[in-house]
């Protein structure tokens, strides 16, 4: 099989012009140094099926690797990543989370910088210049209602609609950490605006669930009509089980980047930088895309429908004041 494969690219190596041909070396030196590699260990914060789709895409590509997936929770990933470098331990070549995980691990120099072969074709924002971070892709709140309790007629087209009576009593959910919808409503609205909204919405007496998959599990059992989630959840109980439930971008939409990033001290480099390669490449990105998510690449059809609206994107690195704006939620949803 490894001989098949550096065949297989040797060849697509001579068949290439002459301009293509440095590119084409690079990912020969990346592909020969997994093959001595033999293995890659992840870290991530995720349990989404899209995401896990892109790493069972990439082993089934590159089975010579084995490969070794820890699913932690984002303060668990910072701690367990911190812990490895101070103890010099074997740790994890790749991570992928959310922006909380960027400014400690950052802080603890425990990041390497990679300007991967696919940045180029990454949409502007969704990428860190210095290399310690490329967006995975585009994590977005939407409102989501289960088909069997709502009329199609009855839908909430804008945040406004949420605080109709109907919904009041129970009738919407909102994921605990959700937090990140003050930050992005903010800087649309204002934030004396986003703040009345969200009080305003906290007098419907929503169910605050704990975490989105909770939120969205309310949804799909009919304990709640609408939820405001995050979109990968919502379409991976769709996909999963089959649910009864729809989702709709609402504006302005509010998102956050989950990012890739490389660890400083990687047993298997080589490894490590072909799978950033493959998850920000088109194959890779095609994943998202099949099942309705927004891609970070600029020369996707999902990605160019997505530009006419009105999008507000968190970046990893520009979280502002988390600690005031996470008081701020908890606050106006009684969370302790």
């Amino acid at each position: 099989m490894k001989t098949l494969l550096l065949a297989l690219v040797g060849t697509a190596y001579f068949c290439q012009p002459v301009s293509a041909r440095p590119r084409l070396a690079l990912e020969m030196q990346l592909l020969e140094g997994a093959m001595r590699e033999q293995k890659l260990v992840l870290y991530t914060t995720m349990d989404l099926p899209q995401g896990i789709q892109v790493i069972h895409d990439f082993v089934q590509k590159y089975p010579f690797l084995d490969l070794e997936l820890h699913p932690l929770e984002p303060e668990a990933l910072v701690a367990r990543v911190q812990n490895d470098y101070r103890s010099g331990g074997a740790g994890c070549d790749v991570l992928i989370g959310g922006g909380g995980l960027l400014r400690p691990l950052f802080e603890e120099n425990v990041l390497a910088s990679y300007h991967s072969l696919e940045r180029g074709a990454l949409s502007e924002g969704f990428i860190d210049s210095e290399g310690y971070w490329s967006g995975y892709y585009v994590n977005s709140y939407v409102i989501a209602y289960n088909t069997i309790l709502v009329k199609h007629t009855d839908v909430p087209k804008s945040y406004a609609d949420l605080l109709d009576s109907r919904w009041r009593g129970q009738r919407i959910a909102i994921d605990h950490t959700a937090h990140a919808l003050l930050r992005g409503l903010t800087p649309a609205w204002g934030e004396t605006k986003a703040l009345g909204y969200l009080k305003r919405l906290a007098a419907q007496h929503p169910v605050v669930a704990r975490g989105s998959i909770a939120a969205v599990d309310a949804l799909h059992t009919g304990a709640v009509s609408l939820v405001i989630a995050r979109a990968p959840v919502v379409q991976g109980y769709k996909e999963k089980l089959r649910s009864p439930v729809q989702w709709i971008f609402v504006e302005p939409i509010v998102a956050q980047i989950d990012a890739l990033m490389l660890a400083a001290r990687s047993r298997h480099p080589h490894a490590a930088r072909l799978f950033v390669n493959f998850a920000l490449s088109r194959e890779g990105q095609g994943t998202f895309a099949s099942v309705q998510q927004i891609p970070i690449r600029r020369d996707m059809e999902a990605t160019k429908a997505a530009r006419s609206r009105t999008w507000f994107v968190e970046r990893p690195d520009q979280q502002g004041n988390v600690q005031e704006t996470v008081r701020l939620f908890r606050e106006i949803f009684g969370i302790r």
